[in-house]
């Protein structure tokens, strides 16, 4: 499937399903990850469809997994607003309906971490968990959801995120999902950012893209569901798509980590 890089997916509901089923079709699930247990995902976080392949092939890796609730993690569309926010409401509306928005995770990382707020502050976007939650209903069907934005991207507000989702969630059959736009980065520099992804090292990853060696738009939903799967427990990850931008398109990166 090649999408039209200037694209959006569409909006419709019976449009957009189908488009979403075919790109979940043609993608492949990584044996790895069949024998062990899915615990975080990295995708493309625009509306951009030419992303449609990257992003399918993390939300393949959810299929049969009996996943029933999912945090998003995703960067401000909106600039910096000093703390990371859930919006308020009961459900979250998508084309093809409307998902619960679980209540009882949502006040236990309120809880867990005061910089965590129930606001609707950077919610109104056409990116982020606009695009992730219908990927989500076609390949899981029935579950809850918990988005959050990130107001703020520094070191801190990232450890503080990371440990925040990994306490709550361990033990639970649940999933974190980051999102994040690759602006740019040479040859090299991808090869590094994979090599971070993949060895957890979020150090080097916050380096980086600190230092603009790697350009990334969400940033911080990266280092924070590396962070969050580590502390439940992942000791695998891989990237399943590192596509550079070309022309107009944004590239794409698409990450899973596991506990083997």
């Amino acid at each position: 499937m090649t999408p039209d890089t200037l694209a959006a997916y569409p909006t419709d509901a019976e449009a957009l399903r189908t488009h979403l089923d075919a790109l979940l079709a043609d993608a492949e699930a990584d044996p790895d990850l069949t024998d062990g247990t899915l615990i975080g995902l990295v995708v493309p976080d625009s509306n951009a469809a030419s992303n449609g392949p990257a992003a399918a092939a993390a939300f393949h890796q959810l299929q049969g997994t009996g996943i029933d609730r999912v945090v998003l993690i995703s960067p401000s569309h909106h600039g910096a607003f000093g703390r990371l926010s859930i919006p308020p409401e009961s459900t979250f509306p998508t084309p093809l309906g409307e998902v619960p928005v679980s209540d009882h995770l949502r006040n236990e990382l309120c809880d867990e971490d005061d910089d965590i707020y129930i606001d609707e502050d950077g919610h109104d976007t056409v990116g982020g968990a606009d695009v992730q939650v219908p990927f989500l209903q076609c390949a899981l069907g029935d579950f809850e959801v918990v988005p959050i934005v990130m107001g703020d991207e520094n070191p801190a507000f990232c450890r503080e995120l990371g440990n925040a989702v990994g306490e709550v969630m361990y033990g639970q059959q649940a999933l974190v999902v980051g999102s994040c736009e690759l602006l740019g980065g040479d040859a090299d520099a991808l090869d590094r950012l994979r090599e971070a992804v993949e060895g957890f090292n979020e150090s080097e990853l916050m380096y980086l893209m600190g230092s603009e060696t790697v350009r990334v738009h969400g940033m911080g939903a990266l280092v924070s569901t590396l962070l969050a799967a580590r502390q439940r427990g992942a000791n695998r990850a891989r990237v399943l798509a590192l596509d550079p931008p070309s022309g107009d398109a944004p590239g794409a990166l698409a990450c899973a980590f596991w506990r083997a």
